[in-house]
């Protein structure tokens, strides 16, 4: 921040800041022990620049409309997928009965269609979809709305806004939508809802421009402009008394403090206390400056830090998932936890450190399918629905054309698995002398011939196989394709563009390894986490297309009823669809949760044995299995650690 303000020139270790006129601006109240809402207490709650105030007192949504202008604030405005999900679960126990809502309990969001059917309206004056927005489903799409459908839906003229705090209907849970789902309502129904707060201010240009200070009971906008001073000073431009904003922040000056809860600096936000030093000369000097965090933020080089209590963690609760992943016999290398874009807790084995390569195994098979959808999205491939045989002409004149893109991507090629793949293509096959020999990864995921209970053109019930050579082919097509090595296409559109630095094994034939054998730090693996929890999307280059990210995501294979996670295109799915996992043997595992804006890594102790990364007799991967593990049980210790 101070590098910002100075414009990288050297500066004495503490900032001043010469507020002219400040306090005859702002009047004698600056002085005085104003009453300030205070953010840190229960009243108010922070998310990405915003402050939450919750009411609990049930309004029709005009009269929850006309609550929230008059405090200065708004009625709640959802941006992104993370704050839908953080007001799911903020608003979890307020919800109040709406009986044309399906009997399920609600509370107000600040859009409406009553000016015009059908045209949704946000009180900020932006459009809201009806449709899904960023191919993720906000509106309520239970099955009872059938195929494509979903809310909203108008019935008896239901124009007003509302989130689900439980599923309806009711009487038949889910079957309309779900908890943190949207429907629309009459807007009649006297419901709790959220008032929003701005707690922006910006600087740019020499300019510092605070969208108002809560002084008293008054409310002021200011603007101060960077001056030269024996240090680095700001004087006020014009300060004026503001009512009834749109949206008011939660600045405070106080006896001797001016807080400005997040200033924008750039790409970078930080939240800064100004300490009046001298009264006379009306001279503040910076006391801190905070860096913020928010699910926008992506690392450059180097990763940012915070601390758990900054985005919003339970340390003691962490704990926990630091005693299961470190505990005896668990060989754990390294654990990364990111939120909010930066880097909140890792510790490494003794002998490690965060510059220690660890290997992939099959987490590298997300990498693969991310390769594809840009693939895709570049059109080296029409799409997912295209023949295989398109790129494996050894397919062409048989019935594997049949089987699609999408079918690979979701291992249900339909094909035989010729010995174990998940060892013969790694280790070799045995010879007539007992010997193993190696395996060309390419010629032998090629000539595998058709299983009939598994080939989804023979409608077969179960189509689903775990199998490597799978995904070695969804290499070989993305190569064929491009007219690129699967390493040099990764290099140019994916590792060069998010920071990652690796190397892709090789089997001893030259065909790269799509299923397996990245090697990379865990905070390099953490990377391409943070890609996916950012819907594919790092700052503002879209690398991956975020349809396909979310599809790849979701579970669109249900492997056995009995077991919580299913699978997408190479990555593992919860059952809910909230979170998924890039998943490697010995649990070498990349966990990423969107919506909570969270994504943990775990690498097992790791030896690269031999001089190349050619898979060959006198070079391989040597790492340990932990003694006891779980994925759901991890997950959900790191899940209840947020506060």
């Amino acid at each position: 921040l101070i590098m910002s303000f100075t414009e990288s020139r050297i500066f004495s270790r503490h900032m001043r800041v010469r507020v002219a006129s400040f306090l005859w601006l702002l009047g004698p109240q600056l002085c005085l022990n104003a009453s300030v809402p205070d953010l840190m207490n229960n009243e108010f709650t922070l998310f990405n620049g915003h402050a939450y105030k919750i009411i609990t007192t049930p309004m029709s949504w005009a009269g929850a409309e006309e609550y929230a202008v008059s405090n200065g604030g708004r009625l709640l405005v959802i941006n992104s997928f993370q704050e839908n999900l953080f007001v799911e679960r903020l608003m979890s126990d307020f919800g109040q009965i709406a009986p044309d809502g399906g009997g399920a309990e609600y509370h107000w969001l600040g859009a409406s269609d009553s000016l015009n059917e059908n045209d949704w309206t946000w009180v900020d004056g932006s459009t809201l979809k009806t449709t899904k927005i960023n191919g993720r489903a906000f509106w309520g799409d239970g099955a009872g709305h059938g195929l494509g459908d979903s809310e909203p839906d108008n019935f008896n003229n239901q124009d007003c806004l509302s989130m689900a705090v439980t599923a309806w209907p009711a009487a038949n849970p889910g079957f309309f939508g779900s908890a943190g789902q949207w429907n629309d309502i009459d807007c009649g129904n006297k419901l709790n809802f959220i008032v929003e707060y701005s707690v922006d201010a910006n600087y740019a240009d020499g300019l510092l421009n605070a969208e108002n200070i809560i002084v008293g009971d008054k409310r002021y906008r200011a603007e101060l402009k960077l001056m030269e001073c024996v240090s680095i000073c700001f004087q006020v431009l014009n300060a004026m008394e503001v009512e009834n904003l749109s949206q008011s922040s939660m600045n405070s000056a106080t006896e001797d403090i001016l807080r400005l809860r997040k200033v924008n600096v750039g790409a970078t936000s930080y939240d800064v206390s100004l300490k009046l030093t001298d009264p006379d000369n009306l001279i503040f000097t910076l006391d801190s400056a905070i860096e913020t965090f928010s699910t926008t933020a992506v690392p450059t080089e180097s990763w940012v830090t915070a601390t758990m209590e900054q985005v919003g963690l339970d340390a003691d609760k962490f704990q926990k998932v630091v005693d299961y992943a470190f505990g005896e016999g668990q060989n754990t290398q390294g654990l990364v936890m990111v939120r909010h874009g930066s880097i909140v807790f890792e510790r490494y084995a003794e002998g490690a450190d965060k510059n220690s390569m660890a290997t992939s195994w099959s987490t590298a098979k997300s990498f693969t399918s991310a390769l594809a959808g840009i693939a895709i999205d570049k059109g080296f491939v029409s799409s997912v629905d295209t023949s295989a045989a398109e790129f494996i002409n050894e397919w062409a004149e048989d019935e594997r054309k049949n089987i699609t893109v999408k079918d690979l991507l979701l291992m249900s090629s339909g094909l035989r698995e010729d010995g174990n793949d998940s060892t013969s293509m790694y280790v070799g096959v045995k010879d007539e002398n007992d010997q193993y020999k190696a395996v060309d990864n390419v010629s032998f995921s090629i000539n595998r011939s058709v299983n009939p209970e598994r080939a989804r053109w023979l409608d077969a019930g179960y189509t689903w196989n775990y199998a490597n050579a799978d995904t070695q082919l969804i290499g070989e097509i993305i190569e064929r394709s491009t007219n690129k090595s699967l390493f040099d296409f990764a290099q140019d559109n994916l590792f060069s563009k998010i920071g990652i630095k690796t190397v892709w094994w090789t089997d001893s034939f030259s065909n790269y390894m799509p299923w397996c054998c990245l090697d990379m730090t865990s905070r390099d693996f953490a990377r391409f986490g943070l890609l996916y929890a950012r819907d594919g999307k790092w700052g503002d280059a879209q690398l991956v297309p975020i349809d396909y990210v979310i599809e790849s995501t979701r579970p669109s294979i249900v492997i056995t009823e009995d077991l919580q996670t299913g699978y997408g295109y190479q990555w593992w799915t919860d059952r809910s669809g909230d979170w998924f996992v890039a998943k490697g043997s010995r649990n070498n595992n990349i966990y990423v949760h969107p919506g909570l804006d969270i994504v943990v890594v775990r690498n097992s102790l790791y030896t690269r044995v031999g001089n190349s990364h050619t898979r060959e007799d006198g070079s391989y991967h040597s790492t340990e299995f932990p003694a006891n593990w779980d994925d759901i049980e991890f997950f959900n210790l790191v899940i209840e650690s947020v506060n």
